[in-house]
């Protein structure tokens, strides 16, 4: 039978290994949420849509995840403006990133009645105008998927020319 001294210090050993493999982790996914960008890639479309009387704004936010494991999203927010009228703003939640670059197409809708008559002959007319979309994402960092540690924040801004004809 193994004596007492040679499961303590088995037991010691495991337990050394399992600190140090946690700390390990921690480390990655501290340097993985140091190494995520975000930024608009485009806007694919602004349309009209006549019943219920909206503007829908479809556009593209692309998220770089050089770190070395998958995180997930906790929430996108964002805001749009409009020939910097604010338009509105909105939350996406529960994103899988990947290591690599992801697209995410996020869909924006916001009432007409809240647009200037400026804006909205603007839009109904065609012609340039300029587009902003600003926010963050929130990358909760998680032990063992689990327990949340702490948050990163990594904020995006863009502004686009858009022509509609």
């Amino acid at each position: 039978m193994l004596s007492k001294k040679i499961i303590t210090k088995l037991w010691g050993v495991l337990t050394g290994l399992i600190v140090i493999g946690i700390i390990v982790y921690l480390g990655l996914l501290y340097q993985t949420s140091q190494s995520i960008s975000a930024d608009v890639k485009s806007i694919d479309s602004i349309r009209w849509i006549e019943f219920p009387d909206k503007i829908r704004i479809i556009f593209t936010l692309e998220v770089n995840n050089t770190g070395v494991v998958d995180v997930t999203i906790e929430k996108l927010y964002y805001r749009v403006y409009i020939e910097n009228e604010y338009l509105g703003d909105g939350i996406e939640e529960n994103i899988l990133i990947m290591r690599g670059r992801s697209l995410i197409e996020v869909s924006f809708d916001t009432s007409v009645k809240h647009l200037s008559t400026g804006l909205i002959r603007i839009l109904m007319q065609g012609g340039r105008f300029n587009v902003k979309i600003d926010g963050y994402i929130v990358i909760p960092i998680k032990s063992f998927g689990i327990i949340r540690l702490w948050s990163a924040e990594v904020p995006f801004i863009h502004s686009f020319e858009f022509s509609i004809v």
